[in-house]
């Protein structure tokens, strides 16, 4: 049995676990407009995060993604067993590395960038709407994208990739927002967590600005 602090594959399925109990509320300017991306976790999505496109050349038991999560925390899937793929090194450590941090990449300090594909100096395939970039003890990328363009919840948006920054930097020509307010909500409770609010404290220096004047 693998040592949870330190099997990296173990940790990056508890995270993202846990995280599929929170959405989080991110409000930022532009144009004079507030902007809200509600961003929700779902355990099927955990597969792709984590890489395991990159595994064609291993044998591992099939279910369906959403099951995932739990097979790694009971111990079915495990470390050993995706460490013997050809890619693993170069592709699926990257983003198991993001993954065990994104927790708190959204509750810290962050950068929020439009995604702009059209501008950078390389060719991606990554599809997604905004860029979420975390300059801690590494950095690392989160792209987020919207679940249902069509659909009445035209504020809800998905992880759709996140990995540790390698050659390419994702910032570079990315268009920058101005992130007002940071929220994360326990979707069962319904409690809720301010953990950064600027809007408030805009209002307050707005409003005590009129009282002298």
């Amino acid at each position: 049995m693998n040592n949870s602090t330190t099997d990296i594959f173990y940790q990056a399925a508890f995270v993202w676990n846990s995280l599929t109990e929170y959405n989080y509320v991110f409000t930022y300017g532009y144009k004079n407009k507030l902007n809200t991306i509600n961003l929700t976790f779902l355990p099927e999505d955990f597969p792709h995060l984590a890489g395991f496109q990159y595994l064609k050349d291993i044998s591992l038991p099939r279910y369906n993604p959403e099951k995932i999560v739990s097979r790694i925390l009971d111990g079915t899937i495990t470390l050993d067993q995706i460490q013997k793929a050809a890619q693993y090194e170069e592709m699926v450590v990257p983003r198991l590395e993001a993954l065990v941090r994104i927790n708190d990449t959204l509750d810290n300090e962050f950068n929020l960038f439009s995604y702009m594909p059209r501008m950078y100096s390389f060719y991606t395939q990554i599809k997604a709407d905004y860029i979420i970039s975390c300059h801690s003890d590494i950095t690392s990328f989160v792209f987020i994208i919207q679940s249902n363009a069509d659909g009445y919840a035209k504020c809800d948006y998905l992880c759709c990739s996140t990995f540790k920054q390698g050659a390419r930097d994702y910032e570079s020509n990315q268009r920058p927002r101005t992130l007002l307010k940071k929220e994360r909500i326990h979707i069962r409770s319904g409690a809720s967590t301010i953990l950064m609010d600027k809007l408030s404290q805009q209002k307050e220096t707005t409003e005590k600005t009129s009282e002298e004047s």
